[in-house]
């Protein structure tokens, strides 16, 4: 087998042993997370601190202090975190309801939620204020109460209330403990239910906190632990212990029953648009009635007409997004942005959150829209830490600009992996206040919390990171793929050797030796021969012929040999060239060198050889010369071969060019050289011939570096 096939097997071989390191791990990975799956994933808990780890639907919410708070009314507002395989475990809470006619508690088992009121699957446990019970029920798209016990002496709001729900198997139990240390407990079976599901928080109607949240596996002994050894009863819609039913047309016709008996309102309210109407400059006392859309920093109200901004004197009540507030006070009025400096504010009722109003950056900079929770879209420019740890965003809208406030309250992690140039979505107040816009922008936008924040689409590709790692990967791709070209050339280059070594061998063994023996034949039979003249000249003949024909045939050979100059230098194979043309002659031969050879291809190096042979034989045939000059000079990757005699000489021309130094001319183009003759009449002739340096590739390049690093 040839060392080429040798080679190219080696290659293929290496090649196969690196795609084999990099996918036998590949598909070791993938069989162990697509067929190792326990039953139920480990249990861990997310803490309220990581905010990206929970999944909001609905709600306006906020990590406060090491407690997680939803600052709006909404009905069914649901924060979730888990996965959809967590079976059996118990989460136990600390909450604490922040307004009137509402509920709050814990989610286990659920799946399929979505942003509306019940829209989900799963169970819950809870404290309601309309009838200061616990309450325990499954929602299915649609709310199912199964249990409802009254809790002694009642719940109160702004009071912490220690919560604990436990799934296992088809059997729920849920214990209330007031701040008084009385212990409330509740437990159904449900038949067909649902075996696994998400963890989450909930509050209904209302704001509220939770704190110190533990969540961890639960067994059969854990559920004895909290009602003994007897299986809990069989749970029916609508079962009641110590109290009146409380069906679900009930809770949510409660709230509105509650605000119908007690209308406490100023019949001279103002609409917030008409304040724009008053006479600026004067102190003027109004009264106005609005449906909360911010709390901090700023108390923001909105009704059907537009938004006001309002400066509170007494932080204690407790205002949720979504309570309707009537507020009195003195009105300062600016030119596009007013405040209201409040004597007196009472809650009415809770709603709903306000709806956004969809607006572009262009309508936004008019000004119409100040102190109004707005939805607009812009791409991210910059962002920056502002004073007391807020987020402060640069974003741009077609040819606006405009600020993003983002409090620290909640803000956890979340806004600092947003990246430049990504498109965003905002649900905020549009404020044009110099106070928050700095005189920078035409407005600002002060967001609630950081579930208002939702990415349309991440940052163009063509950025300046990736496109220094495009050019990086290039040039690598580029590296690899010279030093594969070089890599083959050079295989080509051997099994060309090889073949011309072959051939070699199969001509010196063969043609050679045949020319050699009719040689030694002829010369025999003209030993033999008498004083026959005639036939003596033409055996004289055959036998130079023959002569000719070996020394063709040993220059083939010669030529065809990679080794033909492995045994001596180009200077030597030269110098024994033109001592054996001149043997028994009376010229001289002087040779010279200058540099060390070495980064000459072989090919370069039998073109000089043959040139320099054939410029030795014209000097030799046709000089006359008594002194032949070789000399060679080795200058970094280019070689000069000078042969010079001082013969006749001749005119240099193109007539005067003969098959030799045509031949010369065309080997050194061959090898992109310069060949030079210089020659005149009684001075000599000169043959010059220099090769041209090697063209730069890539892989020299990068040989070159290492090299020197």
């Amino acid at each position: 087998m040839s060392s080429a096939s040798t080679a190219q097997r080696g290659i293929l071989l290496r090649i196969a042993i690196g795609v084999a390191l990099v996918v036998v791990p590949a598909l070791a990975l993938w069989w162990f997370f697509n067929s190792a799956h326990p039953d139920s994933p480990p249990i861990h808990f997310a803490s309220l601190d990581k905010r990206d780890e929970w999944t909001a639907y609905g709600g306006t919410w906020e990590a406060v202090d090491g407690a997680m708070r939803n600052n709006s009314d909404e009905r069914g507002a649901k924060l979730m975190t888990g996965s959809a395989d967590w079976r059996n475990y118990s989460v136990e809470a600390d909450i604490q309801l922040l307004g009137q006619f509402g509920d709050a508690g814990l989610i286990l088992r659920a799946r399929n939620e979505e942003e509306g009121v019940d829209a989900y699957n799963g169970y819950f446990a809870g404290l309601r204020t309309l009838d200061d019970s616990l309450i325990l029920g499954r929602a299915d798209f649609g709310w199912r109460e199964y249990r409802v016990v009254p809790i002694n002496p009642r719940v109160n709001t702004q009071t912490w209330y220690h919560l604990k729900f436990l799934a296992y198997e088809c059997d729920f139990v849920a214990t209330a403990t007031s701040p008084s240390g009385e212990t409330t407990t509740t437990a159904i079976r449900n038949r067909n239910c649902l075996q696994s599901g998400r963890f989450g928080l909930k509050s209904y109607a209302t704001g509220a906190l939770w704190r110190n949240v533990q969540i961890r596996p639960a067994s059969r002994t854990d559920e004895i632990a909290m009602i003994g050894p007897d299986a809990p009863p069989i749970g029916h819609p609508a079962d009641v212990v110590g109290g009146a039913a409380y069906d679900s047309l009930a809770r949510n016709l409660d709230p509105i029953y509650r605000s119908m008996q007690n209308p406490r309102f100023d019949s001279h309210a103002v609409p917030i648009n008409n304040l724009r109407l008053l006479a600026p400059n004067k102190r003027t006392q109004v009264t106005v009635r609005g449906i909360v859309t911010l709390t901090t920093p700023v108390l923001f109200i909105q009704d059907s007409t537009g938004g006001l901004a309002i400066s509170r004197n007494d932080q204690r009540l407790p205002l949720e997004i979504g309570d309707e507030v009537e507020a009195s006070g003195d009105l300062v009025l600016g030119d596009f942005s007013s405040v209201l400096k409040d004597k007196s504010i009472r809650i009415l009722w809770s709603h709903s959150p306000v709806p956004a109003v969809v607006v572009t950056a262009s309508q936004a900079a008019t000004g119409n829209f100040d102190a109004v929770f707005v939805e607009i879209e812009g791409v991210l420019e910059r962002k920056q830490e502002g004073p007391n740890r807020s987020l402060i965003m640069t974003m741009r809208s077609g040819s606006e600009n405009f600020r993003v406030i983002v409090g620290s309250r909640g803000r956890g992690s979340f806004p600092w992996r947003l990246q430049e140039g990504s498109r965003l979505r905002l649900h905020g107040i549009c404020v044009v206040d110099p106070t928050y816009t700095h005189n920078e922008t035409p407005f600002a936008v002060i967001l609630p919390a950081i579930d208002d924040i939702q990415v349309m689409e991440g940052p163009p590709w063509w950025s300046t990171g990736h496109i220094v790692a495009g050019i990086i990967v290039l040039l690598l791709v580029g590296l690899a793929a010279q030093a594969i070209h070089s890599r083959v050339n050079k295989m080509k280059l051997r099994a060309v050797f090889e073949e011309r070594e072959r051939l070699a061998h199969d001509m010196h063994d063969t043609l050679a030796q045949s020319f050699a023996g009719i040689g030694f034949q002829l010369q025999a039979i003209r030993d033999e021969v008498g004083n026959e003249e005639e036939l003596r000249e033409h055996i004289d003949l055959a036998n130079d012929l023959v002569r000719a024909s070996h020394e063709e045939a040993r220059r083939s050979i010669t030529a065809l040999r990679s080794n033909a100059l492995a045994d001596s230098s180009l200077l030597e194979a030269l110098d024994q060239s033109a001592r054996r043309i001149v043997n028994g002659g009376s010229m001289q031969v002087q040779t010279f060198s200058k540099g060390n050879p070495g980064g000459i291809s072989p090919r370069v190096v039998d073109a000089f050889f043959r040139i320099g042979q054939e410029a030795i034989a014209n000097a030799v045939r046709h000089s006359g010369a008594t002194t032949l000059t070789i000399a060679i000079a080795y200058e970094q990757a280019t070689v000069r071969l000078l042969v010079e005699d001082n013969g006749r000489g001749f005119p240099v021309g193109e007539d005067s060019a003969g098959f030799g130094i045509r031949s010369m001319g065309k080997r050194a183009e061959s090898i992109g050289a310069v060949l030079e003759i210089r020659s005149s009449p009684g001075n000599g002739t000169s043959v010059q011939l220099e090769s041209a340096p090697p063209k730069r590739t890539l892989s020299t390049v990068w040989q070159e570096y290492t090299s020197k690093s």
